[in-house]
């Protein structure tokens, strides 16, 4: 057992408050807790100290540090337990400070441990149960992502299929080498996951909503309910993908069985609680679509299940796999791949929703205004938002459509049959207005080809792509000509459209701004805003669309 160096304390500055960057270091540290049964336990122990043991304070209702001597008072009391380097005494100690259905987790940068079954052997010994080893990868500092060892599948499909680069000589020797050092165990720190009692490795619930209520436990067969995806959940073994820039970026865990390179399903999951409305979101729109089309909407996820998790909130979907468009994009296939999402897009348009209950002005326009205005005010200038409000009085009734609402290169793959996959529905919107994924997507992809994200010349790419006698301008003017044949709006309402596009999506920016800030903007920060820089030049060069 193990008396404490200080009493139970909790966070003094609450989650939400944290400067940005301060909050996602601190949580992005402790992501390792999506593999446990919960992600938010109610009382801690922790064996480190630095940024491991504050980042555990961050996540837990109350933490205790531990101290070195033994103590009775701390019997059976603690949801997780926390350690680094353990030797066998700390190991005990986790163990007996746990509750029943408890968890420790572990890591190990030693090398005199030696390697994974040293480590499930020292865990075994001091009596937990269900033990699994991971990767964090590149490291627990920048993680993107927990290799689990031991499984060789979810590693070929990380570092040999995976979807993030071009897969040129030089990128597939590194992710050969990659894959070779994590099999082997070769870079630290390793660790690991072990569970009081047998029990407590499998969730009661027979569901597959998070990836802790399926690691190694009791026989029965929990069945994933989706025609085709029926495993054992004890069999599955998880990658946990937790990329992403902010502290609002879901965390991922892609399901693989024992000989298949290809994932089972996945599961997502909210980081901190402001992201579960857009995780419910995404969830609810892809069941309405569902709905719409019972066979299912080609390159779209299939909602699986969904539970607390936590008190965030866990998804399960259907795995659809590719690579992103903006990483098979080239100068030679660039119109068809605009093209391509533009038809696939049209098709998505084609599954018309209900009526809506209010006006698009009411229900879009005049909020998406008003906020642009509030928000941005300090740097906008009057008469180009009285111009905006003049321009959109003209929209005229539109079809309902159903909008991804961050339809871009990073969020649409090419799957191994040349079909688009669209993912993140978070922002997605079903009662929304025709061309503006496309009007965003377009933007985007010329941003790529025309590498402003190393230049920063965003303005002038948009400017060419507003211009038909340029290259990107001929393509996007082609598209949105057929998107506006094919759904039958008017062409006049894409320009109006095209300065509403960033209108709208000027409201994730700011958010992230008063993330950053801890507060209200200044002006200095909002005047770096992309999309208020697009909707200048919009006003300034649309013209006629």
């Amino acid at each position: 057992m193990t008396s404490f160096s200080r009493p139970l304390r909790r966070s003094l500055v609450p989650v939400a408050d944290l400067r940005e960057v301060t909050r996602n270091r601190l949580l992005r540290r402790a992501d390792w807790r999506f593999l446990l049964p919960n992600p938010s336990p109610e009382r801690s122990i922790c064996f480190a100290s630095g940024e491991l043991r504050d980042a555990v304070t961050l996540i837990s209702g109350s933490t205790a540090d531990a101290g070195p001597n033994a103590g009775p008072n701390v019997r059976g009391e603690f949801d997780l337990a926390v350690a680094l380097d353990p030797d066998r005494a700390t190991l005990r100690a986790s163990f007996e400070a746990l509750r029943p259905d408890g968890s420790c987790y572990t890591e190990w940068y030693s090398r005199r441990i030696g390697g994974v079954r040293q480590i499930q052997r020292a865990f075994k010994a001091a009596g937990f149960a269900g033990v699994r080893c991971y990767r964090p990868w590149p490291s627990p500092h920048r993680c993107k992502a927990w290799l689990p060892l031991g499984t060789p599948e979810a590693l070929t499909y990380y570092f040999r299929l995976d979807r993030w680069s071009s897969r040129g000589f030089r990128q597939q020797l590194r992710s050969a080498l990659s894959n070779m050092q994590a099999r082997l165990g070769l870079r630290r720190p390793l660790c690991a996951i072990g569970y009081k009692q047998e029990a407590a490795c499998h969730s009661p619930q027979a569901d597959i909503g998070a990836p802790g209520s399926t690691t190694d436990g009791p026989s029965e067969a929990h069945c994933c309910p989706a025609p085709g995806l029926k495993v054992r959940l004890a069999a599955l073994s998880w990658l946990l993908l937790t990329g992403g820039p902010r502290t609002i970026s879901k965390v991922v865990a892609v399901a693989f069985t024992e000989r298949d390179v290809r994932p089972r399903f996945v599961v997502k999951m909210a980081r901190v609680r402001e992201a579960v409305l857009g995780l419910e979101r995404e969830a609810a729109t892809l069941r309405a679509l569902e709905a719409l089309r019972p066979a299912g909407v080609p390159g779209v996820p299939r909602v699986l299940l969904r539970r607390d998790y936590g008190g965030l909130l866990a998804v399960s979907e259907t795995a659809m796999i590719g690579r992103p468009l903006h990483a098979v994009l080239r100068r030679s296939n660039y119109r068809d791949l605009a093209l391509k999402a533009t038809d696939w897009l049209v098709d998505l348009a084609s599954l018309r929703q209900p009526s809506a209950s209010a006006s698009q002005w009411s229900r879009i326009v005049e909020p998406a205004l008003s906020d642009f205005a509030d928000s941005f005010g300090p740097i906008l200038d009057e008469g180009m938002v009285r111009q905006t409000r003049e321009m959109l009085t003209t929209l005229g009734p539109l079809p309902v459509v159903c909008e991804q609402r961050d339809f871009s290169p990073w969020n649409v793959f090419v799957a191994p049959d040349g079909a688009l996959v669209v993912l993140d529905w978070e922002s997605s919107e079903c009662g929304g207005l025709p061309a503006m994924d496309l009007i965003y997507f377009l933007s985007h992809l010329a941003f790529y080809l025309d590498s402003v994200w190393t230049s920063g010349r965003f303005c002038q790419s948009y400017r060419n792509g507003l211009d038909p006698s340029t290259f990107t301008g001929a393509v996007q003017q082609e598209c949105l000509s057929r998107y506006a044949s094919q759904t039958g709006i008017d062409a006049s309402v894409l320009r109006p459209l095209r300065l509403l596009v960033w209108v709208i999506h000027s409201r994730s920016e700011y958010l992230r701004y008063v993330a950053d800030e801890a507060g209200k903007p200044k002006p200095e920060t909002l005047r770096r805003s992309l999309f208020v820089q697009l909707w200048e030049e919009e006003l300034r060069h649309g013209g006629s669309p």
